[in-house]
């Protein structure tokens, strides 16, 4: 059986304090336990929030909404990281608390390295979160390091298959015979303006479409936009093959 953890997180804000970002590490972070505490530490508000975000309010709200407690330290030297070591000073302080069996340490650089380190020694699980591009000594020193930026990039990439895959159904619905009409006509377009190899310029062959039947729209097949060249990708795709040179598409009949 896994072992859930009482998970304390620690957020360098100074450098991790995308939204976005946030929002998906306590999602993450649920698959390893229970989040017991959400601080954000930081040295200056102005420099974590946007421009046009830049008022307190904004920024209450924005704690509240995630459940974070914000910690301001104030530096007392310029160009030295008080933010790191305030860190380390409340992850030591939290040993103390033995129901606190993991600590997510949040940064997109290495300073945290030595704390995950000595939290380890003390039988701590580590969990890092950062960006792809974190050092890797903090990355290496983690139980577990979580991309934050590559998970994003990969949930988009997956809610866009799913969306097209709802496309594409959606189109099957359409009768048959209104796509072969279509297909019927693009074949004879295709015909008319192809080269020695079969293949004519996809532009050209649309443009003609459109004249000889003006209220052609992917639309009209169930297709979620008027965009043509993705609708005979996805929708058409086992009647014609589409090659790409430089900036210009070529379509073929598939024999």
């Amino acid at each position: 059986m896994e072992t859930k953890h009482k998970i304390a997180v620690l957020i360098d804000y100074d450098n991790f304090n995308n939204e976005e970002y946030l929002k998906l590490l306590f999602d993450e972070l649920n698959d390893y336990g229970d989040v017991i505490i959400k601080e954000a530490y930081f040295s200056d508000i102005y420099t974590t929030i946007p421009p046009e975000q830049k008022t307190h309010s904004k920024f209450i709200e924005k704690m509240q909404s995630l459940g974070i407690s914000p910690k301001l330290q104030m530096p007392y030297t310029k160009k030295k990281n008080a933010t790191d070591i305030r860190i380390a000073i409340e992850a030591m302080d939290l040993l103390n608390k033995d129901y606190i069996t993991c600590f997510c340490l949040a940064s997109c650089d290495s300073d945290l390295t030595p704390l995950a380190i000595r939290l380890k020694k003390e039988d701590k699980f580590v969990i890092g979160a950062g960006v792809e591009t974190t050092p890797q000594p903090f990355k290496i020193e983690c139980n577990f390091f979580i991309n934050i930026d590559t998970r994003i990039k990969d949930n988009k990439a997956q809610k866009q298959d799913e969306a097209q895959k709802k496309q594409d159904a959606k189109a099957e619905k359409y009768p048959n015979r209104r796509i072969k009409e279509l297909v019927e006509l693009v074949n004879n377009l295709i015909e008319e303006n192809k080269d020695e190899k079969g293949f004519a310029q996809f532009s050209q062959v649309i443009e003609i479409l459109k004249k000889r039947q003006t209220d052609f729209s992917p639309k009209n097949y169930g297709f979620a936009n008027k965009n043509t060249l993705p609708f005979f990708k996805s929708v058409l795709k086992e009647y014609y093959t589409i090659e790409t040179k430089g900036n210009t598409a070529f379509i073929c009949i598939k024999k």
